[in-house]
């Protein structure tokens, strides 16, 4: 989300073990230590006047981004926080700018700074959690999390919370729908994401607990599209040119490589029979689906996904919520998620970004109340 466009790991190893080093010795506790940061700043309520949120996207070009940013911004204003104390930067789905852009944003130091952010890849989490606790400022992270390392036993107390969206369970809903829309007795093809990506690691084991339940329905392949809409035409390309009439379904890990699916189906007139799916729910997805293209999309809230960290983050800073004090439920959670289908679709489309009207004073009575709960631990093999 997963920021589910094109999230490209454009590092080497050397460059992240260098940015690690640089990070850990000024953290008191160690990089997986339980204590605040150097001074204590992660554990000192700041002055609501003095709070500054930077947000790190993936794309500014990314409806989703963009609802995200904006849920954060109107919890921003609700809270009374100064807009140019809010910014927000993209890292086109390239770890190692973000890890330069706040590297350099913190320079002076962290105090009363917070960060809410995707890494963009697993790779790049330890490395930014430990730079924003080196300089004393609070990290709350999305999407990408290592397996072994938890905002509670690392980031030396200034690792607020770490929040996705389930993936195993987009994954299997949309391939039980992809099933059913064909009398679950057929073949497909699979599109996946990243391979180190939590978000298509869960898609894809969604993916294979359907299969399991449905011996009659037959992968006939699977590639990697890296969340890329181009890749996904280019492979759905390949796939006609193999299979032909065989396929009976397309099963995407998000949406532009499903949209990038269709265009292929369509270039051969296979776009009314073969059956797609997708995961994020963006506009043009829903468009498809309205349109008969797609079949579904799991349909995630950028907006509500802005407004909730922000607000937690928030609250961390000001003292209204104490991370250390939170179990392990509230420092690591999903949030809700919604297939979009044919009977759905067009309503959802229709739905307008802050229809819901969210406010840090309603979310920070229960920042928890659309978690349907704690994330599930997946190995990073």
């Amino acid at each position: 989300m997963s920021e589910t466009s094109s999230r490209s790991r454009r590092t080497t190893v050397m460059g992240l073990a260098a940015a690690f080093a640089l990070f850990v010795p000024a953290c008191s506790s160690g990089p997986g230590g339980s204590g605040t940061a150097a001074g204590g700043s992660c554990a000192t309520p700041s002055d609501p006047k003095n709070v500054k949120i930077y947000l790190g996207v993936g794309a500014f070009s990314s409806t989703y981004s963009q609802e995200f940013i904006q849920g954060a911004k109107a919890v921003a204003k609700s809270a009374g926080v100064p807009e140019s104390n809010v910014k927000a930067y993209e890292s086109n789905f390239d770890g190692q700018k973000h890890l330069n852009t706040f590297t350099g944003l913190l320079a002076a130091g962290g105090k009363d700074t917070a960060i809410v952010l995707d890494p963009a890849s697993t790779a790049f989490t330890k490395p930014l959690v430990q730079m924003a606790a080196n300089s004393g400022a609070r990290i709350l992270t999305l999407w990408n999390r290592p397996a072994e390392i938890h905002p509670w036993d690392f980031g030396g107390g200034c690792w607020v919370a770490h929040q996705a969206y389930d993936g195993v369970e987009s994954g299997e809903k949309s391939a039980e729908a992809l099933f059913e829309s064909f009398g679950g007795k057929g073949n497909i093809v699979a599109l996946n994401g990243v391979p180190d990506n939590p978000s298509a690691k869960g898609r894809i084991a969604g993916l294979k607990k359907a299969l399991a339940k449905h011996p009659d329905v037959k992968l006939l392949d699977s590639q990697v599209g890296n969340w890329d809409q181009t890749k996904g035409q280019t492979i759905t390309e390949t796939w006609i040119g193999k299979y032909g009439e065989q396929i009976d379904g397309v099963w995407a890990a998000n949406d532009g490589m499903a949209l990038g699916a269709v265009e292929a189906l369509r270039a051969h007139n296979l776009n009314s029979r073969v059956k797609v799916t997708g995961s994020d729910g963006s506009a043009d997805a829903l468009a498809s689906i309205v349109r008969g293209d797609m079949l579904t999309s799991m349909r995630v809230d950028g907006y509500l996904q802005g407004a909730v960290t922000f607000g937690l983050a928030y609250a961390a800073m000001v003292g209204d919520v104490d991370p250390q004090k939170l179990s392990h439920a509230q420092r690591d959670f999903y949030l809700k998620q919604e297939l979009a289908t044919p009977e759905n679709a067009s309503k959802l489309l229709k739905s307008k970004v802050g229809d819901v009207k969210y406010t840090y004073d309603a979310l920070k009575k229960n920042f928890w109340a659309d978690s349907p709960g704690q994330i599930a631990e997946m190995s990073d093999s």
